[in-house]
């Protein structure tokens, strides 16, 4: 409104409605003016469940965790899954048991569904097949996740998160023995505006809301929708239409007790076949060398039209006009992702170029220094699963996930 002003004819009379607007003076009409920019916004006002977009390669056996955690902690009900052609394995039967038996709606893309040429087409011909699987993966990644924000944004979704199916997203909660280590790296540190639409003239300084990490529920006590519906005129949320998340590696803790990770079971179920349960360990959070980049959650309703009609930058920086660099402060980040990194055996067993003996052994050399420490944010989530869908439902949406591991 201010820009409008300034940019228009007026002389001292929009001059001076500038100047209400900015100060205290303006009584009852500045405040019905603040409440009318609030509600044009596009926002719902009542925000109960999240959407996701999902590129799966031979993911079956992790898939059903996936689903059933997010189903839970989000709470996921608008899934968009691209079946990578490559895979040696269809999801199929996995998703369908849960289109037939939840609330979540799950939709199957393949490549025709969002590309309209053959991937390595526009590719140089001179790359390794190692090279060249990488950068077809890449490709359509992002034509992909182009395609999914727009199908979101069309049916009238609102949050959508961009995870793969090995890393899940929960509360950054405060722990006792949360190391206190030094960045490696410059990181975005501010709530700055990325795009000038969002520039309102709200009273000065924004509400930081439950900036506080102390003060984040614990999952099953209010899941991330219910958060984001209380937190959406506070920051980060109310300025920025796409929020970084930073990434925690997490694996096997060295010597992990079994009575550890079995606490708080529910009866009836083996931690050991559930990597939320048995993987605690994580580095230093602070170190990017070993999390790599963060990844996004976007507000695709305040996101015009036109941006998504283009193939999408990258996964951690999907929207460079809404997104910022992708490297997010641990300490001052509300949510988190857990990136979850398996045995040795089935790390390699995955056909992916980017992934060798040496890759591994350096992600390993990540959970032995001094700052490694174990959390159970995540533990909670299981419980409150069996509790929404009962113990039988729970067992037939996760038979495959526990098939696969015994």
């Amino acid at each position: 409104k201010i820009q409008e002003l300034r940019t228009n004819k007026g002389g001292e009379r929009k001059k001076k409605k500038i100047q209400e607007l900015r100060t205290n003076k303006g009584g009852e009409r500045k405040k019905k003016k603040i409440q009318e920019l609030r509600t044009s916004i596009t926002w719902q006002p009542n925000i109960t469940d999240i959407a996701a977009c999902l590129l799966v390669k031979d993911e079956n056996r992790r898939l059903p965790e996936w689903l059933a955690y997010h189903y839970t902690v989000l709470p996921l009900r608008h899934l968009v899954v691209a079946v990578d052609p490559g895979s040696s394995m269809s999801p199929l039967s996995i998703l369908q048991r849960w289109n037939n038996t939840s609330e979540m709606n799950i939709s199957v893309w393949s490549d025709r569904d969002y590309t309209f040429f053959p991937l390595d087409s526009k590719l140089p011909l001179d790359l390794s097949e190692t090279e060249l699987g990488i950068r077809i993966h890449r490709t359509r990644q992002n034509h992909f996740i182009s395609k999914c924000l727009s199908h979101h944004r069309d049916n009238g979704r609102q949050w959508v998160v961009l995870v793969d199916a090995d890393e899940y997203i929960l509360f950054n909660r405060h722990v006792k023995n949360e190391n206190r280590a030094l960045r490696h790296h410059a990181c975005e540190e501010d709530f700055k505006v990325m795009e000038t639409e969002q520039k309102l003239p709200m009273p000065p300084p924004y509400k930081q809301g439950t900036s506080d990490r102390n003060k984040l529920p614990a999952i099953g006590e209010k899941t991330i929708a219910q958060y984001l519906n209380e937190e959406q005129y506070n920051l980060p949320w109310y300025t920025h239409s796409c929020v970084l998340m930073p990434r925690v590696l997490v694996s096997d803790g060295v010597d992990e007790k079994q009575e550890t990770i079995n606490k708080d079971m529910p009866i009836g179920f083996n931690a050991t076949h559930y990597e939320t349960m048995k993987y605690r360990r994580h580095g230093n959070v602070n170190l990017r060398a070993g999390n790599k980049w963060g990844k996004v959650i976007i507000d695709v309703q305040r996101v015009p039209k036109k941006i998504l009609r283009h193939p999408i930058g990258n996964i951690h920086r999907p929207l460079k006009t809404r997104c910022q660099k992708a490297s997010p402060c641990f300490k001052k980040s509300l949510l988190r992702v857990n990136h979850y990194l398996p045995s040795l055996s089935e790390y390699m067993n995955k056909s992916d170029g980017r992934r060798s003996l040496d890759a591994y052994n350096e992600k390993i050399a990540h959970f032995n220094g001094k700052y490694a420490r174990s959390d159970d944010n995540v533990r909670p989530w299981l419980q409150k699963f069996v509790d929404t869908v009962g113990k039988e439902g729970a067992h037939e949406l996760i038979t495959h996930l526990q098939a696969h591991k015994t």
